[in-house]
């Protein structure tokens, strides 16, 4: 009687584990955002060593912006057809970062930062869909407090980059000293984008099969044409849109207000930096965790209705510094919350259409391009712009001066009103929609 030899089917790899998964991708945000929001206080040497003036300030603003809404929205349609590749796709948003702005570090003209700008802010963009993503299948429970603890640990390094970018501008005090900094963090990106891919190599667990592109595209269409059907998602959109326009206004020009306007230095002008992101560590994930029991529209309502004052306060605290560290520490404390907010309520509202990181995406990316002509606008109201030429042979002039850096604040109060009359519109479920992991 021959002998049967029973053969055992291979193990399939397991997926990464909920508690590894979130930990590699909240911690790992911290550390991008550490060094991708240095650039807010280095960019104030670069506009001094460059020579600049406000429109061209707001051009790196804008380009930055633009880079990131096109990447943000074709990323994430792509990372919900092929989520088998996520790790990688998170592993070369690492790179993408370093390399992008180690080759600003050591371009020598303006237009050159400018490409280089486009590099690394599609680096940034190329994070998020997958990673809120995965945060939001993996937690569907709790996602409000997930997707606030991510933008959390991005506070964290908003907090301490500008502190490290500024403290080291005052140490080494020469002309030019932005490029060694901004270039010094490109080794550690690197290095945590190969451990990156490592430790999430299987995050999304095995490959379920060969992708049929052609069919998995148009259903992934139908489902996105679905999703924005009524006025819900829309209120939505608009309310972030709005919200990263006044954020764009507020928060870039912050530290040309201080340095330009009221003469502080380097190291105080990025305390108040820090100050718009050491708040919302803590703000953050207690709205987020409150709005998964109670519902997102009420807390993006009255985040939206205060947020509205704050920057006109700033304007009136002058150069009293105790007024101005008062203003900035109350808006960080409000700053992200309705960013994690609306993200989490467009989720809701597709819930069990697979289009999760799809929707981060088209946020991110909508955010992206009115924040990137709201940048060019807030600089065109800061500083003017005087030009006379011909045109089709007629005769084109400007000899606009320009409103100073208080426009910028009064500019961004005004489309925190526009987003707070929005809110208003959005949909009110009873309770967070949920879907299974």
């Amino acid at each position: 009687m021959a002998e049967t030899l029973t053969v055992a089917p291979p193990q399939q790899a397991k997926r990464t584990k909920n508690s590894v998964m979130a930990t590699s991708l909240i911690g790992a945000h911290g550390l991008e955002h550490m060094y991708g929001h240095s650039f807010a206080v280095l960019v104030t040497a670069l506009y001094a060593d460059l020579g600049l003036d406000p429109i061209q300030a707001g051009l790196l603003s804008a380009v930055r912006q633009l880079s990131s809404g096109v990447t943000s929205m074709a990323s994430g349609f792509f990372v919900d057809m092929f989520q088998h590749r996520q790790a990688q796709v998170l592993a070369i948003s690492m790179a993408m970062i370093g390399v992008g702005y180690f080759l600003v570090s050591v371009s020598p003209i303006f237009s050159l930062i400018l490409v280089a700008l486009l590099i690394a802010s599609a680096g940034s963009a190329l994070w998020h869909p997958p990673a809120l993503g995965l945060l939001s299948q993996r937690f569907p429970e709790r996602r409000g407090l997930f997707i606030s603890l991510h933008r959390s640990t991005g506070n964290v390094g908003d907090m301490i980059g500008p502190l490290i970018a500024g403290g080291l501008l005052v140490w080494l005090a020469f002309s030019g000293s932005w490029r060694w900094i901004m270039g010094g963090g490109t080794p550690m990106l690197l290095l945590l984008a190969v451990l990156i891919l490592v430790v999430l190599r299987n995050v999304a667990g095995p490959k379920s099969g060969p992708v049929d592109f052609r069919t998995k595209f148009k259903t992934q269409l139908i489902s996105l044409r679905g999703a924005f059907q009524g006025k819900g998602m829309w209120a939505i959109f608009t309310v972030s849109a709005v919200r990263g326009m006044a954020d764009r206004s507020f928060i870039f020009f912050l530290p040309f207000y201080l340095r330009e306007e009221l003469g502080m230095g380097f190291m105080l002008m990025s305390v108040h930096v820090m100050l718009v992101a050491a708040p919302g560590i803590v703000s953050g994930p207690l709205f987020g965790m409150l709005s998964d029991r109670i519902g997102r529209r009420s807390i993006i309502t009255f985040v939206m209705a205060i947020t509205v004052i704050l920057p006109i306060a700033l304007v009136l605290a002058g150069s009293n510094t105790l007024l101005t560290l008062t203003a900035v520490t109350v808006f960080g404390f409000f700053h992200s919350v309705v960013n994690s907010l609306t993200q989490a309520a467009a989720i809701d509202e597709a819930s069990g259409r697979g289009l999760d990181a799809t929707f981060i995406g088209l946020m991110w990316g909508s955010n992206a391009f009115f924040g990137a002509g709201t940048a060019i606008i807030a600089g065109w109201l800061v500083g003017g712009l005087q030009f006379n030429f011909p045109l089709f042979g007629l005769p084109l002039a400007s000899d606009f001066a320009g409103y100073g850096w208080q426009a910028a604040f009064y500019f961004a109060s005004a489309l925190f009103f526009v987003g707070f009359l929005t809110s208003l519109i959005m949909p009110r479920p009873s309770l967070p929609r949920l879907q299974p992991a």
